[in-house]
């Protein structure tokens, strides 16, 4: 057989085995590669593959912890303090601002969300906007932040719970 004859009929071969790989990629030679062969009887060590994984099971859904209730404010550096309520539903909250010391105002609503640790609050005075930006203590009680808009240039809002600090057991009774 001569050269001439034999790179056509070479040529030929490598064109239909090629052919046939290219329906099979990389992944599946080697995962059918795998099942093909038997175990020797040594120890072969394990290859984790993505066959082996699954997705993990996703963690149970969290709800934002529940802020309804009273909590008491020191604003603008101590110079106002009074208290607002808070009417939480899923992550949206609701609520009256009132301002007891420091100045005279009348009570505002409040709206505003939860999401994790982060609290926001919107009030309005008249057609003007105060918006806080507050982060939540690890134990739920405090609310610590920033506030900007109207008459507020990164003024800080500090907000207590009310009862956040009550004794574990009442005092003993003085009266016999």
């Amino acid at each position: 057989m001569s050269a001439v004859q034999l790179v056509p009929r070479v040529g030929l071969v490598l064109l239909l085995v090629s052919g046939l790989c290219a329906g099979q990629s990389l992944g599946d030679a080697a995962r059918q590669n795998r099942q093909q062969k038997k175990p020797t009887g040594t120890t072969a060590k394990k290859v984790y593959t993505t066959d082996d994984m699954s997705d993990p099971a996703p963690a149970p859904a969290k709800g934002p912890r529940d802020l309804s209730g009273t909590w008491s404010f020191t604003h603008f550096d101590d110079r106002f303090q009074g208290w607002i309520t808070l009417s939480q539903s899923g992550s949206t909250l609701q609520g009256t601002w009132h301002t007891s010391s420091g100045k005279s105002e009348p009570d505002t609503s409040v709206t505003g969300s939860v999401d994790g640790a982060t609290v926001t609050l919107r009030r309005s005075l008249g057609d003007n906007q105060q918006n806080y930006t507050l982060t939540l203590s690890a134990d739920g009680n405090r609310l610590d932040g920033f506030g900007e808009g109207y008459f507020l240039h990164h003024t800080n809002l500090s907000m207590t719970r009310n009862g956040a600090a009550k004794p574990a057991t009442a005092p003993p009774s003085t009266t016999r």
